[in-house]
């Protein structure tokens, strides 16, 4: 069974040289046609060309309940993180929709991947952090903690060094940071450029609150009006990220749309493979000055 994305036009499949495809369903469609198809034909796949945030939620519980396996139709971004479950069928690249939290064994790895990561690279990085911290201590307290939302919805702490003026927000109140952020000091604009403003957050990745590589942490003001957004809570179904697609392709100028289409991709694709290629490009990003800012 298949479901024609609205969004974008697609090419021209060769499905049907591969499948018994059943129905084919224009969107947008109505979630309960959808559904009701699902339960009356019972196919084995469900091919979507939607993007990751448009997928209705009732499809995808309907689907868990049938044993119904969805395939959603790969963006060009995909093909960056060479995940392990792209497939190919009908001549376009698709993956496995997987939404569930990461089994315990997985978490595991990825949390003894994020302690030998963080333990191998302190050799390099508290010298950093020591210099920084002696450069900003001459304008006031160079670190600032900020409260964030992390997996299960659990709040902590984040750290990371201070690149506003105090009393940034006394004003205005919580504000999303944007390009050419007029609150942003002069060392914490070469700061926020390189990245180098998110190193405190180790302590937050070998305190468990954190992992190196997820969805970034957002602040509980925002999340309120961000949970309105289709499927934004399972962004919470892990440990938020250091690092993760949103910040390399988008930068602080990506929408919030942007930020959790990445998040879900990363969601449905995530390994260690996915997180060692995410690690890789953000050195390499970090060589270049982050030029997406």
């Amino acid at each position: 069974m298949v479901v024609e994305g609205a969004e974008n036009p697609t090419p021209t499949d060769r499905l049907d040289d591969e499948f018994d495809v059943v129905l084919r369903v224009s969107a947008p469609a109505h979630p309960d046609a959808v559904t009701v198809a699902l339960d009356r034909l019972r196919p084995r796949v469900l091919l979507l060309k939607h993007s990751l945030e448009s997928i209705d939620t009732r499809t995808v519980a309907v689907c868990r309940q049938l044993g119904v396996e969805i395939l959603v139709l790969a963006r060009p971004v995909y093909g960056l993180l060479h995940p392990p479950r792209l497939r190919r069928f009908g001549g376009l690249p698709w993956i496995r929709l997987r939404s569930g939290p990461q089994h315990a064994t997985g978490e595991g790895l990825k949390r003894c991947f994020d302690l030998l990561l963080v333990a191998a690279g302190s050799v390099l990085v508290l010298p950093l952090i020591l210099a920084i911290t002696l450069v900003l201590s001459c304008t006031g307290a160079p670190f600032y903690r900020q409260r964030r939302i992390g997996a299960a919805g659990r709040v902590f702490h984040v750290v990371k060094f201070r690149t506003m003026r105090f009393g940034a927000e006394r004003d205005t109140g919580p504000v999303l940071a944007r390009p050419d952020d007029e609150r942003i000091t002069r060392i914490g604009g070469l700061l926020r450029r390189s990245r180098l403003d998110e190193l405190p957050q180790l302590w937050n990745v070998l305190r468990g609150d954190m992992s190196l590589v997820g969805p970034r942490p957002e602040r509980p003001e925002f999340i309120a009006e961000f949970s309105r957004m289709p499927h934004y809570d399972m962004r919470h179904l892990i440990r938020p990220g250091l690092t993760g697609i949103a910040q390399l392709t988008g930068g602080y100028a990506a929408t919030v749309e942007d930020k959790l289409r990445c998040d879900l991709l990363y969601l449905n694709c995530r390994s260690l493979r996915v997180d060692l290629t995410l690690l890789a490009l953000t050195v390499l990003e970090l060589l270049r000055g982050f030029p997406r800012g």
